[in-house]
């Protein structure tokens, strides 16, 4: 079976972000059909029925309307994150970041010869101290944030916080790009709306993917863009030339939507990943006790953990992984190789039996010696 990264034989790999294959919703794709325009180039911004559906969803999703208009079609959430370095950034440019971040999308603008700027974090996200200070002294490309359950620290940027990011977008007129692809997977109050939601005139791209909601095959995505941001991208010669894109996996996912079924799974998917979160942390709260400060998230797919006695994680990982274990070190997540103290474990991959395997694996690897 080729997958994008198969299950090691014997390691409980917990740096992995992607969802277990025994919880991939195939029965829901067994009556599929198409249309003949399902398979034509279609629009350049993607099927209008199926971003009309997307957004009446989205709608009551976010609780704030979403117009069909201002959405567009992707291949998902990383062929979104390269679109917007091709239209909006040259090699050179500078990109203003989270400190920690998505250690992909840092790899990705390094990629486009772009410079991300690391910017520190409070509990509430992004500081807007450093990142004003940072637009005045620097003319960014674009903004790269992730408001809701943040990968990886797992935290969820509240309301007011995502005013003030779009009005400081707006204010310098600094394209604000909000990588929200956990934004359905809330386990219990939902987050604010995304930062498309808040002001027309704001330049913000609100970035959603089905790969973390019902299946990453799909290679199916959205942004939502406001402010007069999304000409930019559908001016692209790749949508003159090939059209919409992904209109075959858009007319498998729009029925989905319509008729309630992408919302019952995801009732279920969510009560899932909350009783894997609450197992991980459990497990690690009792076999480490003070010496870890764990971020508990409200949804998304991860944990953010920090040895408070001075623990580098990065120089174990050669010996966890000899011991069944792995995990993602907290230098990967940073512009500036920082947090060595910390690690990232994901719960979404393994089932609780396996994860309380985990929690046991990484006590004995870091006793106290």
């Amino acid at each position: 079976m080729a997958i994008q990264i198969p299950k090691p034989d014997g390691i409980i790999d917990l740096g992995v972000g992607q969802p277990d294959l025994d919880l991939l919703p195939v029965t829901l794709f067994r009556s599929m059909t198409l249309r003949r325009e399902n398979l034509a180039y279609g629009e350049e911004a993607g099927d209008h029925r199926f971003r009309q559906t997307l957004a009446t969803w989205l709608s009551g999703e976010y609780e704030h309307p979403v117009d069909a208009e201002r959405l567009m079609v992707t291949t998902g959430n990383s062929n979104a994150l390269d679109l917007i370095c091709s239209r909006l950034a040259r090699a050179g440019d500078t990109v203003l970041v989270e400190d920690p971040s998505y250690f992909i999308a840092l790899k990705l603008f390094g990629e486009h010869g772009l410079k991300p700027m690391a910017l520190p974090m409070d509990d509430h996200g992004i500081r807007l101290d450093a990142l004003e200070a940072a637009l005045q002294r620097h003319k960014p490309a674009f903004i790269y944030t992730i408001p809701s359950y943040h990968n990886p620290t797992g935290i969820t940027q509240p309301l007011e916080r995502r005013e003030q990011l779009v009005a400081l977008a707006r204010h310098y007129r600094c394209p604000l790009v909000a990588d929200e692809v956990y934004q359905c997977l809330y386990f219990g109050q939902k987050p604010p709306p995304p930062l498309a939601c808040y002001d027309p005139k704001a330049p913000v791209l609100s970035l959603g993917t089905f790969s973390k909601i019902l299946a990453p095959g799909l290679r199916l995505g959205w942004i939502q863009g406001s402010g007069d941001i999304m000409p930019s991208l559908l001016g692209s010669a790749l949508f003159k030339s090939g059209g919409g894109l992904a209109p075959v996996s858009s007319a498998l996912v729009e029925p989905l939507i319509a008729n309630g079924e992408l919302q019952r799974y995801l009732v279920g998917l969510r009560q899932q990943y909350r009783s894997r979160l609450e197992r991980l942390y459990q497990g690690l709260h009792s076999d480490f006790g003070e010496r870890l400060q764990i971020a508990k998230p409200e949804g998304g797919y991860f944990l953010w953990v920090t040895f408070t006695d001075g623990t580098e994680p990065m120089r174990r990982l050669a010996v966890a992984k000899q011991q069944g274990v792995s995990y993602f070190g907290g230098p990967l997540f940073s512009a500036n190789k920082g947090f060595a103290n910390s690690m990232r474990l994901c719960f979404a991959w393994y089932a609780e039996q396996e994860l309380t395997i985990a929690c046991k694996r990484l006590a004995r690897l870091f006793a106290r010696q």
